[in-house]
């Protein structure tokens, strides 16, 4: 009998599920695509439907389908199961959640307490109104699970308690805090925005004060937001982006509002494409979200020196990302929300004449310094900085043409404006923008490029390389053999491995192929040892000895191996 994990490979082929993530496009019998995982302009992602696996030759990730979707979600294995399985249409008969067990438990506490909110939200014709006044439709309401808090102080706290939930989980999911007199509920009178995670799950709130003739005081915040907790992490989470990315995806461009009614009229306008940052900058994380789906931004800001301000990191890190950023300008004064609830077809048109930041900027501060001085300094203090942020070279090569027509000053000046910029700003974007690429020796590069060979030619009917004598000559070379080195891959690297030997070498370039790599190996492992004995020379020079002749001996004896391997190829 089939186990779960078969049976779901059976329903679902890496290139459907990899798909719906991604634009694929066929290169023969495989897919490429841009990888989702690390920023490249050039495709190195490659899915093979015949091995059921895909890898990326830039960052070398590599996987079957369930280690795709733990990546691209963020989840674990036992939960990509489930997500899978449920796609698939496989029954998971016993999945033992094990550590899970926990948060399975408190993502349960959030939809629970959700619901109460949504309960009492259609208790209060009071909030119904005003939701409709700012032009929610029921249906929009009811999708985005709105709800409301009660102002007594421990309304949900009793209802969870009654439902089994202890006060010490509550306080984990931080929707109760405790107090001199015990613990009472953080949202009371409040309209309340559920914040899910990319799977549609319940992780924390967004509560927008709502005072009915309650004691509230009247310097209150206006919204209170869920603390960070083991579900809630602020910096990787975008309200509505469980409802926005397959429409990022269709449309390749993410639109980013700040507040939640924001979000919500854009939806409901047909935007679907639309997340919200909930008043906060834009994270490095969650720019990484929305690159999985899109590399094209559109940003609805106050265009005046606030909202500058306001989005000069968010806007700086897309750019550094490689990312298009696009500005929708809107009536001064209005935000999203508002704009729509009066003309919603002026929003549309509103989208469709979005401007590059660059150029949006250059005419805006054109409009407010009329003086050609004054525009010169404005830009190159508002301007410069995205200019060099800009990955492309050709992008930048534009840009710094036109704000040169445009300023009025030599392109060469502002070249060396923009190299000042990037030696002050890299330890600020550079280093948040690309997790550290760990350095592989080119050993390691060509050995595991050789066994990939050899896996990829084991698995083949009929071999079209001497099999025999290249794993004669990698066991003399590292003096292990090659079956031995193979065992100790793990499966998926061996698939990874075999992928990428496929992908690199055709059947009448394999042959020569090896030869090259056994050659280049052999050198390689020589390099290592005479490094080993030029340190020891070196140590004795140091030390004021002569150096030990069979060191001396054994060093020219490397170097001869060295040279001779330099000019001469191994016979197949």
């Amino acid at each position: 009998m089939l186990s779960p994990v078969d049976q779901i490979k059976e329903r679902l082929s890496i290139s459907d599920v990899v798909s719906s993530y991604i634009k694929i496009d066929r290169a023969g019998a495989n897919y490429k695509a841009r990888c989702p995982f690390h920023n490249e302009k050039t495709p190195s992602f490659v899915v093979s439907p015949g091995r059921g696996n895909y890898h990326c030759f830039g960052c070398n990730r590599g996987g079957d389908i369930f280690s795709f979707v733990e990546e691209i979600e963020g989840i674990d294995f036992t939960q990509a199961l489930k997500m899978l399985a449920e796609r698939a249409g496989v029954t998971l008969e016993k999945v033992d959640y094990g550590a899970h067990k926990e948060k399975v438990h408190l993502y349960g506490l959030l939809d629970e307490a959700t619901k109460f909110f949504e309960v009492n939200l259609y208790k209060n014709e009071a909030v119904k109104d005003y939701l409709k006044k700012r032009g929610l439709k029921e249906e929009t309401v009811r999708k985005f699970r709105i709800g409301f808090a009660p102002a007594e102080w421990n309304s949900l706290q009793s209802h969870l308690l009654k439902k089994g939930y202890t006060d010490r989980e509550m306080e984990q999911v931080g929707i109760i805090i405790q107090g001199n007199r015990g613990y009472y509920d953080r949202f009371r009178s409040r309209i309340m925005f559920p914040i899910a995670d990319s799977q549609g799950r319940i992780v924390g709130y967004s509560g927008r004060i709502f005072s009915i003739g309650t004691t509230e005081e009247k310097d209150v915040a206006k919204y209170v937001n869920s603390p960070e907790t083991a579900l809630y992490s602020k910096s990787n989470i975008l309200f509505g982006y469980d409802k926005a990315k397959q429409t990022m995806m269709q449309k390749n461009s993410c639109l980013i509002v700040e507040g939640q009614m924001d979000l919500l009229m854009s939806h409901q306008a047909g935007t679907t494409n639309t997340v919200a940052t909930s008043g906060t900058a834009l994270t490095v994380e969650q720019l990484n979200l929305i690159k999985r789906f899109t590399d094209t931004l559109l940003l609805s800001f106050d265009a005046d020196e606030a909202g500058f301000k306001a989005s000069e990191r968010g806007v700086r890190l897309a750019l550094s990302l490689g990312m298009d950023v696009k500005i929708i300008s809107l009536p001064d004064g209005i935000d999203p929300a508002d704009f729509i609830l009066k003309d919603e077809t002026g929003w549309h048109i509103a989208l469709t004449k979005s401007k590059h930041i660059i150029d949006f900027c250059l005419k805006l501060l054109r409009e407010k310094n009329p003086d050609d001085r004054e525009f010169r300094k404005e830009v190159e203090k508002k301007i410069f900085p995205y200019v060099a942020d800009i990955v492309s070279p050709i992008d930048q090569a534009h840009f710094i043409k036109k704000v040169s027509e445009r300023i009025g000053l030599q392109e060469d000046v502002i070249r060396e404006s923009l190299s000042k910029i990037k030696s002050q700003d890299q330890s600020n974007y550079q280093l948040e923008k690309h997790e550290a690429t760990p350095l592989i020796s080119p050993k390691y590069s060509i050995n595991h490029r050789l066994l990939g060979i050899i896996i990829w030619q084991d698995g083949e009917k009929e071999s079209v390389i001497s099999l025999k004598m290249i794993k004669e000559e990698y066991t003399r070379v590292m003096e292990v053999s090659a079956d031995e080195a193979i065992t100790r891959l793990s499966d998926s690297e061996k698939n990874n491995l075999a992928l990428q030997a496929e992908m690199y070498y055709s059947p009448e370039t394999v042959g020569r192929a090896a030869d090259e790599l056994l050659k280049n190996l052999e050198q390689e492992v020589l390099q290592e040892e005479l490094t080993i004995t030029n340190v020891l020379i070196k140590k004795s020079e140091l030390d004021g000895k002569p150096a030990d002749d069979e060191i001396l001996k054994k060093h020219r004896e490397l170097s001869q191996k060295i040279d001779i391997l330099k000019t001469s190829r191994f016979s197949g």
